[in-house]
């Protein structure tokens, strides 16, 4: 192992469930009536690729990027909302520090909202890369990220480890050649059944590992 790449939601930060009923929230008010449940099952995709794909299916007349526009303008979940990292998350980062091993971010999330977060919990001195959504042509399952953060990090695919938490990430993990864990230690879970090994925290990883 000699780099680690992270999933954003629900591997660094517990953020699922607040981030997307905060977007929940901006779409009912443009006349779109979501249930949470409902929103969830778009994990893993850009907010452009959700926002533009509801509109579509509720014949919303406005322009998609617009809309995230103002709703980043009037804060967002990741700028006004309390932010919980992951247990264990910050004993790892520095474990991996200490081996010298690089670690990236790869994320569908907008690179105001990762870097915002990053920024507010102190994290950013952890990451040698950030990828996110605004970042690439291609989100998530394409692995365009996860390659481009290898190549940030003079890496191979093969010595690249990602942690996922949603089937769209471990599928985008997986077709850029990467052995993937699916993590299982956020409020909300997913389907991470597809990943090479599954952990529910950061602890049982270094254990893992023997760390």
């Amino acid at each position: 192992m000699k780099c680690v790449l992270f999933d954003f939601d629900g591997v660094i930060i517990d953020s699922e469930i607040g981030a997307f009923e905060h977007f929940r929230k901006s779409l009912k008010r443009t006349g779109i009536d979501i249930t949470l449940d409902e929103l969830l099952k778009y994990i893993g995709k850009s907010s452009l690729e959700i926002t533009t794909e509801l509109f579509n299916k509720n014949n919303i007349n406005r322009d998609p990027q617009e809309f995230l526009v103002e709703r980043r303008n009037s804060g967002s979940y990741y700028e006004v909302s309390e932010l919980l990292i992951m247990p264990g998350l910050i004993e790892f980062l520095e474990t991996l520090k200490s081996k010298n091993i690089k670690t990236a971010v790869v994320s569908s999330t907008s690179s105001r909202s990762v870097v915002t977060a990053l920024n507010r919990l102190s994290l950013l001195k952890y990451f040698d890369a950030i990828i996110c959504g605004d970042m690439v042509k291609e989100t998530k399952p394409s692995p365009e990220g996860y390659l481009k953060a290898a190549k940030l990090l003079n890496a191979n695919p093969d010595d690249c480890i990602v942690i996922e938490d949603s089937p769209i990430g471990i599928q985008a993990g997986k077709n850029a050649g990467m052995k993937v864990i699916g993590f299982t230690g956020s409020t909300h879970v997913q389907d991470t059944s597809n990943a090479d090994i599954e952990v529910k925290s950061f602890t049982e990883l270094m254990d893992l590992y023997n760390m």
